[in-house]
Order: structure tokens, then C-alpha cells, then sequence
């Protein structure tokens, strides 16, 4: 059987904890430190939102090839725009089936500016009707026009899907996923055998994707 602490402990222990809160109430808590974010008090202030929109900004020039030490054109400003702003829609996505709806169709999407106009519509159903409008399924996918020569060829092309790439090439031997798989970041490697004039050769061939789509490939 447990045994009650005498009331004489129990005073020594409400004072021991009194005095411990009170010192917590002194930390000074490390920015980085991630408690900070949980006290409903703690302001992170201008600096910490200007250092965020700027790693947002250098996350989006990354993913989109831009050199950040080159001068941008206007058109590359309003696709960086679109881009920081689907960022933006993407973190406002709160509730978890709303999230999934998203992140299972965003890949077949053709482009920033559609997920936008995906984002923007105000319900789940809206959004639905606004997929189906569009012929666009996770269960379904259908390929562009310009895909379906190329996986005939068993060939692959910048923003193709996971999808199209199965279809073209089949499944990979090896499947790496970057982060959360809802993401679509992830790193495919096949094995083929290539013949060469000193005979056949094994040869790695791997492929990057980015939301769902081929932003790159490289063979060893």
C-alpha cells in the first residue's frame, strides 16, 4: 500500500515547489530553445518575423533555381510572389483533413498559381467540387497530354508525377523520404543493367521530386 506523506511534508514540499516557480519565473528562455513558443506571453517580435519571411524567401528561391545573388526579372518576382504566397496558404491549413485533401492532390496540380486558387476557396466541398470540376484524383490520376508520349518512350521530364514516373519507369528499388511523406519530397533510385561496348553495366539512376513532381535526376 502507498504511504501518505505526513502533513509536515506536504508543507515543505508546496514551499519547495512555490520557490521553484518562482524561479522558473526568472529563466531567461533561449529563443531557440522552443519553450519560448509555448509561453502564451512571449512576443517573438518584428526581428523573429523578419528572419522568418526572410528563410522563407530563401527556402522559395532554392526550391525555384534562383540564384539569390542575381537580380530577378519581373517575371521570376511574380512566380517568387506566388510561391511565397502559397507558403503562406499552405501554413494557414490547420485542420488535418483539410491538410490531407491538399498535400494528396497538390502534386497533380499543374502549378503554384492553381494551388493558390485551390487554397483560396472557403470549404472542404468547394474544394472537392473544384477538383472534381477538374478531372483531378488521387485515385485516378490522369496524365497530361505531354507526359503520354514520353511515358510510351519510358522516358521522364521535369515535373512529372510520382505517378507518371511509376508508369514510365515502374516502381523504384529504393524509395527515400525527405520529412513528412504528406510533403511528396523524396529521392528514387533504379538499377539498370545498360549495354556498353565493354558489355552490360550496371548504371544508378535517381530522381528528385518536390511536392510530388521531378524537379531532378542524376545517374552514377
Amino acid at each position: 500500500m502507498k504511504r501518505m506523506p505526513r502533513p509536515a511534508f506536504r508543507g515543505l514540499a508546496l514551499l519547495a515547489l512555490t520557490a521553484s516557480l518562482s524561479a522558473c519565473g526568472l529563466l531567461q528562455r533561449s529563443d531557440s530553445s522552443g519553450y519560448a513558443y509555448r509561453d502564451a506571453r512571449w512576443d517573438p517580435g518584428s526581428s523573429y518575423r523578419e528572419d522568418r519571411e526572410d528563410f522563407l524567401r530563401d527556402q522559395a528561391i532554392d526550391e525555384m533555381g534562383y540564384e539569390d545573388s542575381r537580380e530577378l526579372d519581373s517575371s521570376q518576382r511574380a512566380a517568387l510572389r506566388r510561391r511565397l504566397a502559397l507558403k503562406q496558404a499552405e501554413r494557414e491549413l490547420v485542420a488535418r483533413r483539410e491538410r490531407e485533401q491538399y498535400f494528396r492532390h497538390k502534386s497533380l496540380m499543374r502549378d503554384d498559381g492553381e494551388r493558390l486558387e485551390f487554397l483560396r476557396l472557403p470549404s472542404h466541398e468547394t474544394r472537392a467540387r473544384w477538383l472534381a470540376a477538374r478531372g483531378i484524383s488521387a485515385s485516378d490520376p490522369k496524365h497530361p497530354i505531354e507526359y503520354r508520349k514520353l511515358i510510351e518512350e519510358n522516358d521522364i521530364t521535369l515535373g512529372m508525377t510520382r505517378q507518371a514516373v511509376r508508369d514510365s519507369w515502374g516502381e523504384p528499388e529504393l524509395v527515400e523520404v525527405a520529412g513528412n511523406p504528406m510533403y511528396g519530397n523524396e529521392r528514387w533510385r533504379y538499377l539498370e543493367e545498360i549495354s556498353s561496348p565493354e558489355g552490360y553495366q550496371k548504371e544508378t539512376r535517381t530522381i528528385y521530386f518536390e511536392s510530388g513532381r521531378v524537379v531532378g535526376w542524376e545517374k552514377q
